[in-house]
């Protein structure tokens, strides 16, 4: 079965955070991602620093605009795509992610999600 790990962080958490100190917690992020990317299938992967696009019908009309909603301060950090036989092995090998490892997560806002992914062939 296909499943969507989403990674979520607080923009205004993180950015209460120096550069210094973001770029130690993201490189104290390595061992437990090359174990979350060993264990899993992972069949697509988005980086935040990927060219992002959104739009919305306001008062009738569509408006396009660039990157995340600004709005918002939780924002998504990681969107991966993967495999596992159900949605049990899904969440274990999710949990090897570091949104769940490190201490630093709580106080970034770090949360993630699983969600089955349904294959249009299947869906009738």
């Amino acid at each position: 079965m296909l499943f969507l790990f989403i990674g979520y962080y607080d923009a205004e958490k993180m950015n209460q955070s120096s550069q210094q100190e973001l770029d130690a917690v993201m490189e104290r992020c390595n061992p437990p991602l090359e174990t979350f990317f060993t264990k899993l299938n992972v069949l697509s992967e988005w980086h935040p620093g990927a060219e992002t696009k959104r739009a919305r019908l306001l008062d009738g009309q569509i408006q396009h605009q660039d990157g995340p909603d600004p709005d918002k301060t939780e924002q998504i950090g990681s969107l991966i795509v993967f495999e596992a036989d159900d949605m049990e092995q899904a969440v274990d090998l999710a949990l090897l992610h570091p949104t769940t490892q490190l201490p630093e997560a709580q106080k970034y806002g770090w949360r993630m999600e699983v969600r089955p992914l349904i294959d249009p062939k299947d869906a009738t």
